[in-house]
Parts: C-alpha cells; sequence; structure tokens
C-alpha cells in the first residue's frame, strides 16, 4: 500500500506541472493496469467522475472494467459501464479504444454467461485489432474466444482461436502463454476425436511448463497423463499422476485416475475418484464422469446407483441441449443484426463514394477554371497591343482622309491612353516583383494576377529566355514562371526559393519535379 501511496503522490507531483489533472491520471492508470490493477483503482478513486469530460469518462469507465475484471471477477453483475465506454468510442474514438472496449465487454458478457453477445463483441475486437500494432490485445482476445466457442461446444472455432494463440503467443515471447497454448490446441483436437494431433501438442507443452503456474502445470500433467491411460500405458500414466498432482489436481485428472483405477479392477477407488471429478468439471466432463459412474456401478452390480447416474446424465444433457436451443436463437439474432449493420455500412460506402467522386469532379473543374482564368490573363496584354495597333491605325486613316469627326477622334486617343496606361501599370507591377526577386525579397503575399504581370514583364525583358521556354515547356503556371526565373535567372539555391515564394524546401522539389512533367 505504502508503495501505492508514493506512486499516487508521484503522478499527482506530474500533473501540478501543468495539463489537466484527469487527464493525466487517467494516462498514468493505462500504463500500471496490466501489471498493477490495485494502483489503477487507487488512482481512478482519486477523480471526481462528476468532473470529467464525455472523453474522460469512457476512459474511466473501460479503465473501472479492466480492474474489476482483473481483481474481482466474479462479482461482476452488469456491462453497464463499459457499455457506456463503447458508445463513446464508437462515434469518436480511435481503432485501439474501441477494440479494447468491445473486448472488455465481451469478458464481462462471458462472465455473466451471456456467450452469444460475448462472440459478437470480441469478433468486433478482433477484427479491429487485426489492423493495430498491439500483440498482447490480439493474443487476449483470441484466448477469450476460444473460451466462448468451448462453452458453445464449437470445437473447430475453439482449434482455431487456440492455433491463433499459440502463433501470437510465440510472437510475444510469452513461455506461460506458448504453454498454455499448447494445451488448448490439444483440447481442440482431441475434442474432435483426433487424437494424434492432440498428442503431439500436449506433449510439446511439457517443454514449456517450467514457466507457468502450479495450476497450469497440473493442468498440462493430468492431460498428459490422460493420454498415455487412453493409450493403455497405464504404468506412464501413473507416474504423472503423483501425491503432488493430485493434492492440486483438477477433475480431469480425477476422471483419469478413476479410469486407471477401473481398468486395474479397483472399483470403489474408481468411484471415489470420479466422484470428486464431478465437483471440478465442464460440462462435457461433466456427463462423462456421471457415465463413468452409471459405468463403474454396473460393474459393482448396483443397478439402481448405475440408474441414477445415467438418469442424472441424461437430464443434464436435455438441459444442455435446451440451452443450446436458446443459444442457436440468439446466433440468429445476432448475424441479423450483422446483415442490418452490414446493409447500413454499405449505404454508407455508397454515399462516402459519391461524395469522393463528386469532390474530385469539383477539384477537376476548379482547376479547368484556375487554367482558363490564367490563359486570360495572359492574353490581355497582346489583347491591350493589337487594340492600341488598330485604333492608332483607325486615328491615322480619319485624319488622312480629312473627315471632320473630331468627337470620334478624341474617343480613340482616350481608349487608347486608357489602354496605355493598364499596359504600363501591368508592366510596373512585373517590374516591381522582378527586382524584389533579385533583391533576394519574397513575394509569398502576391496574386495569381500579379504574377502573370511578371510574366510579362519577364517575357519583353528576356524575349530569348522566354521563346526558349515556350518552346521546352508545356503550359506552364506563373508560380511556376516565377520559380524558373529564381532558378535559371537568378540561381537562387533551393532555401532562397522557398523564402522568395513562400513554400518549404519539400515544396521546391515537388514543384521542381512538375516542371519537369511539362516538358514537351
Amino acid at each position: 500500500m505504502k508503495k501505492i501511496l508514493i506512486s499516487l503522490a508521484g503522478m499527482m507531483a506530474l500533473v501540478a506541472c501543468g495539463g489537466s489533472p484527469s487527464a493525466e491520471l487517467l494516462h498514468q492508470a493505462f500504463e500500471v493496469v496490466e501489471s498493477r490493477p490495485d494502483s489503477t483503482s487507487v488512482i481512478l478513486k482519486t477523480l471526481d467522475v462528476a468532473s470529467l469530460t464525455e472523453e474522460e469518462q469512457a476512459d474511466y469507465g473501460l479503465l473501472m472494467t479492466m480492474v474489476d475484471i482483473k481483481t474481482r471477477h466474479e462479482q461482476i453483475t452488469n456491462d453497464s459501464m463499459i457499455a457506456s465506454s463503447v458508445r463513446y468510442y464508437d462515434q469518436h474514438g480511435d481503432k485501439w479504444h474501441q477494440a479494447m472496449a468491445y473486448h472488455y465487454r465481451g469478458v464481462v458478457k462471458y462472465a455473466l454467461n451471456n456467450i452469444p453477445e460475448a462472440i459478437k463483441d470480441l469478433k468486433r475486437a478482433e477484427t479491429m485489432a487485426e489492423t493495430l500494432d498491439d500483440e498482447l490485445l490480439r493474443n487476449k482476445i483470441y484466448e477469450r474466444l476460444a473460451y466462448c466457442n468451448y462453452k458453445n461446444n464449437n470445437f473447430p472455432l475453439v482449434l482455431k482461436y487456440s492455433k491463433k494463440l499459440l502463433d501470437s503467443s510465440k510472437k510475444m515471447n510469452d513461455s506461460m502463454m506458448v504453454a498454455r497454448s499448447y494445451m488448448m490446441v490439444a483440447s481442440g483436437f482431441a475434442n474432435m476425436e483426433e487424437m494424434d494431433s492432440a498428442r503431439i501438442y500436449i506433449l510439446n507443452s511439457l517443454d514449456w511448463i517450467d514457466a507457468v503456474d502450479s495450476l497450469t502445470q497440473n493442468e498440462i500433467i493430468c492431460n498428459v497423463a490422460a493420454m498415455y491411460q487412453e493409450t493403455g500405458d497405464v504404468e506412464k500414466a501413473e507416474q504423472y499422476l503423483t501425491d503432488w498432482v493430485l493434492n492440486h489436481a483438477n477433475g480431469f485428472g480425477y476422471i483419469t485416475l478413476a479410469h486407471i483405477r477401473q481398468k486395474q479392477g479397483k472399483y470403489e477407488e474408481a468411484v471415489t475418484h470420479a466422484k470428486k471429478a464431478l465437483g471440478c468439471m465442464d460440462q462435457k466432463n461433466y456427463i462423462h464422469s456421471l457415465e463413468l459412474l452409471a459405468e463403474l456401478y454396473s460393474q459393482m452390480g448396483d443397478s439402481s446407483q448405475a440408474y441414477a447416474m445415467q438418469r442424472r446424465s441424461k437430464e443434464f444433457a436435455d438441459s444442455l441441449a435446451s440451452a443450446n436451443k436458446a443459444s442457436q436463437m440468439a446466433d440468429w439474432q445476432m448475424k441479423f443484426d450483422e446483415q442490418q449493420m452490414k446493409e447500413a455500412s454499405d449505404r454508407k460506402s455508397r454515399w462516402l463514394l459519391f461524395s469522393v467522386v463528386l469532390a474530385v469532379v469539383m477539384v477537376a473543374v476548379g482547376w479547368w477554371w484556375h487554367r482558363r482564368k490564367m490563359r486570360t490573363f495572359g492574353s490581355i496584354i497582346d489583347t491591350n497591343v493589337r487594340q492600341i495597333a488598330a485604333q492608332k491605325q483607325e486615328i491615322a486613316r480619319i485624319e488622312a482622309t480629312g473627315t471632320q469627326n473630331s468627337r470620334q477622334i478624341e474617343e480613340l486617343k482616350r481608349q487608347v491612353a486608357e489602354q496605355q496606361e493598364q499596359l504600363s501599370a501591368r508592366l510596373h507591377v512585373g517590374t516591381k516583383l522582378y527586382d524584389r526577386l533579385r533583391q533576394g525579397e519574397a513575394i509569398s503575399e502576391a496574386t495569381g494576377k500579379d504574377l502573370q504581370c511578371l510574366v510579362e514583364y519577364y517575357a519583353l525583358l528576356r524575349p530569348m529566355q522566354w521563346y526558349q521556354w515556350e518552346q521546352r515547356y508545356h503550359a506552364l503556371t506563373p508560380k511556376q514562371v516565377a520559380f524558373l526565373i529564381l532558378q535559371d535567372e537568378l540561381h537562387s539555391t533551393d532555401d532562397q526559393i522557398a523564402r522568395a515564394l513562400g513554400i518549404t524546401e519539400s515544396t521546391v522539389r515537388v514543384v521542381r519535379s512538375r516542371i519537369k512533367g511539362r516538358e514537351k
């Protein structure tokens, strides 16, 4: 407790240095929840839940669920807290938080024995976790899906997820989980009556037995003993079922020993071990124990007890069948809901595709309009020059013929003066921009129209260079021409070009590449 308080005091000191106190504490809680759930519980108790933001409340709900599962698994009574976190993450969270929330809601539903809904949540978590760089999360999901499918007697899927768990555990280099995974794969093969494969995997688990806790060691040893008992090697089976194992034995160890004593003709000892197995077996092996007891009583000549065990076995099997029917109905509903979700997702995807296509079309139209506008700017000076020349010719023609039309001549002269003024203004803008480039000043604030004035001025200033560019490139933009002026005329460095045009050095390389792409 002292270490926890010291740790918490350190976290509070970090919070005092800046940032949101609750956000910082929640971040610290995520970092220690896997290894020290008790410390996480102390941290969470310091928070004022009512003052948390919506995002922080979702994180709080996820963390509290993780703590409850790790510290008081048997006391979980509902999934309301984690369900609230799932709803938030569905709308605002990233994939990692979504996957974590669905996984732990699945674990809660498994604890509440709602296996179909647990599988539904775990499958969603699996889909998201496959795209994340979090092997530990995938490892937990595979393990829980194997348990859920064992509860549903879906042994092909038990085998599938046990193998995925084994591969994941090897990637993590987790010796304990590797040992457990080998045992789970062996159990999956055994339940499918593929005993040769089951023996290979259960023997492999022995190589990792020193890495696991005593209960898991005991479970592995009992499975190995059962394998030898089933193959008729009773002596070797008894070698594994030592006194130490029996002092910690699980149901499978007792039932294995009961089979050994049955073969030895020691029926009363066999009955004793089979009865012990009834108190600590799963559903399938519980029925196995009852059937074995019926067989033993029959061999001992006690027909009434044999009948009683057979009746109990049948009643339990019938109750399982009824539960399976309910499970099948739940599965049907789950598939129906998933189909509805798929259809909704497809509709959303179609709308998204339509939006993307529309955006692409709008960008293309915008680009076309921009290019058209640039071409319009480019033609203004030529148009002005041609109009001025035509109007001067008209004035000369009128004066030469002696026609007395002073009003028309004055109007033409006014138009010529106006157009010359416009042309002069454009060339003045271009001159100023060019001078600023020569002096190393930035022109990043220049508009597209201003840059076109720079192009027009440069075309008049350096006609030979401009002619070469026109022959070499196809339809350069004003900004690209400004780039070439800096690069080829003024011999500026990439850093100088970037400052002049108000772009980054990486963008300089992009513009150079695009200009190269316009070569004829």
